[in-house]
């Protein structure tokens, strides 16, 4: 009888087993340099009093493991001026206790922009890592948590894994599962939604640690980035509480792979969900391109000096192309055009228009876009002389490459138009012109002097559904905007294009105000918003309205905004560059 209990026991127990949850924790730490983004006393306390200390706990406590995310810039900070805080980085990531993710070389607001740089940030940032004889994983994790279905694009062949927070997932729709299949256009990426399911058939995850990695032992900007015993503490005894409740320590990558393989577990596919942001509860892209918390933010015309640059370069990069397929030495140009891009990419970082940004921070991209104008001036005077001299006026296409001589640049007409379509301007004064450029293009200036409540809006007539346009950083393809979101969506238009399903493409020019809009899906609305301080008492936009089907505003947008062509003059005067108009196309 007795042999018989212990045996019933015994089955029990490996019973309760066979049930037994799966539980694991992961971590993400976000460090970013650019916290205030200019100050560079604050860049070194972040990395002695937060960065080092968080790799050192790791060190400590070999049963913990968790993803650490910090910029390609970092890592260039790092082995300049604290080596020895690069090495241990260097030696947890080679035992796998810690998960690089480099998600970019600057803590861009990307999705604001063309795929082209978030590539071009990778791309410079995987040269960094190669060059210290370090890898980073395949997870992605970007800045104030930016998100944008386009990341299947723009990601695509150098990550795996997109991991998000619960927004904006929780703004725009119910629950999901936390693996998710995130296709856009024909591409496919694997998403771990932070909103997702935490108890799954068999296996429970939570997180230990995701936030600013410097919030682990600081309280930031209300310590001054000095370590915080009690925050430490706090932090250090939630890793205690897991282990102690059998939670096992994962990577991202690990995780994932576990959901995958869980019992009965069917990777779903994700619905819609637009580009968005951490706390989409105070306006996501808008936070960013458009809504005022300090008296020192100039959001439409910060963004828009980047946007401008970005064709700079493009098209100085051609041009030194050229060169070389001509047989030139073009060494050291190619170095000056990639310290260009770098200073570029800084010059996009978020907290120079987002939140509450100081004056440094503004300042900060005004000051990044005059070194890159520097180095590229240089490039240009540099090709002057290399040029063959009997060709003084060259057609340059950035999206091509193609560079030809341009004998007779095409003149544009327009004349005095009317909008074909119903709109409306919200300010204290408004100057508006409309040009048509021939049937079926028009063009659109308003200047909004600032009403007493500080907001210019520009608003056009929208239908109920069948908008389309390009997600944050997607704009080879068009998809259609889901009606069905449970808030309005806010859009960076990072092309400037969206289709408003009444036969007119709307563009915005990105180069003279670059703002997002917002669909008040309700009252069939398209809202172009500026808070404005009475230092920027002005907003000033462009936008081309196309007759026609989506595709043909997409491709008028990418020739404006994503890829212009320019017109570049060598004289013996000077060296001018002239982006070429729809006017002129």
């Amino acid at each position: 009888m007795k042999k018989s209990f212990q045996l019933l026991i015994v089955f029990l127990m490996m019973g309760l087993l066979s049930n037994a949850q799966e539980k694991y924790a992961i971590g993400m730490f976000h460090f970013n340099l650019q916290y205030v983004a200019g100050d560079y006393k604050i860049e070194s306390k972040i990395i002695k009093n937060s960065v080092y200390p968080v790799l050192q706990f790791f060190e400590k406590n070999p049963q913990y493991k968790s993803d650490i995310e910090i910029q390609g810039y970092a890592i260039e900070t790092l082995a300049d001026e604290h080596p020895e805080v690069l090495a241990l980085l260097k030696k947890l990531v080679n035992k796998g206790q810690i998960e690089l993710v480099i998600a970019h070389y600057s803590d861009q607001f990307f999705i604001g922009y063309p795929a082209l740089d978030l590539q071009k940030s990778i791309e410079i940032s995987d040269q960094i890592l190669a060059d210290h004889g370090m890898k980073r994983s395949r997870v992605f994790f970007g800045q104030e948590i930016q998100w944008t279905p386009a990341y299947a694009s723009v990601l695509k062949d150098k990550y795996d894994l997109v991991v998000t927070s619960s927004d904006p997932h929780g703004y725009y729709r119910g629950k999901t599962l936390p693996l998710v299949n995130v296709t856009y256009g024909n591409d496919h990426i694997l998403g771990l939604i932070g909103a997702g399911e935490n108890e799954l058939n068999g296996l429970n995850w939570e997180f230990a640690f995701l936030d600013d990695g410097e919030v682990f032992n600081t309280l930031d900007y209300n310590s001054d980035f000095n370590i915080v015993p009690e925050q430490e503490k706090k932090s250090i005894d939630n890793f205690k509480r897991l282990q102690k409740e059998g939670y096992k320590f994962v990577t991202m990558t690990e995780l994932a792979e576990k959901i995958k393989t869980s019992k009965g577990y069917k990777i779903p596919d994700y619905e819609f969900v637009p580009e968005g942001t951490w706390n989409m509860s105070v306006c996501g892209p808008f936070m960013w391109m458009g809504r005022q918390r300090t008296g020192v933010e100039k959001d439409g015309l910060t963004r828009a000096l980047s946007y401008k640059l970005r064709g700079v370069i493009l098209m100085a990069e051609r041009l030194v192309d050229y060169a070389a397929a001509k047989g030139i030495d073009v060494t050291q140009l190619r170095k000056l055009i990639l310290e260009a891009w770098k200073h570029l990419l800084l010059s996009e970082v978020s907290d120079s228009s987002g939140w509450s940004p100081l004056l440094v921070e503004v300042q900060y991209t005004e000051n990044e876009v005059a070194n890159a104008e520097l180095l590229i001036s240089e490039v240009m005077k540099s090709l002057k002389s290399l040029l063959p001299p009997e060709v003084t006026n060259y057609l340059v296409d950035t999206k091509s490459g193609k560079v030809a001589p341009a004998i007779h640049p095409k003149v544009g007409h327009s004349t005095i138009g009317v909008l074909p379509i119903p709109f409306a301007v919200r300010a204290e004064k408004s100057e508006i012109a409309v040009k048509q450029i021939n049937e079926n293009l028009y063009s659109l200036n308003v200047r909004g002097k600032r009403p007493a409540d500080g907001a210019v809006e520009i608003i056009f007539d929208t239908p109920a559904k069948g908008l389309y346009y390009s997600a944050g950083s997607g704009e080879e393809i068009a998809v259609e905007i889901p009606a069905d979101l449970k808030n309005n969506p806010a859009f960076t238009l990072s092309n400037g294009f969206i289709y408003l399903n009444n036969g007119y493409s709307l563009i915005k020019d990105c180069s003279v105000e670059h703002l997002a809009a917002t669909w008040k899906m309700k009252e069939q609305k398209l809202v172009f918003r500026e808070e404005l301080n009475k230092n920027n008492p002005e907003m000033n936009m462009r936008f081309y309205l196309l007759r026609g089907g989506v595709n043909e505003g997409l491709e008028l947008a990418n020739k404006l905004n994503t890829w212009p062509s320019y017109l570049v003059n060598f004289s013996k005067s000077g060296i001018t560059y002239k982006k070429v108009m729809p006017e002129n196309f």
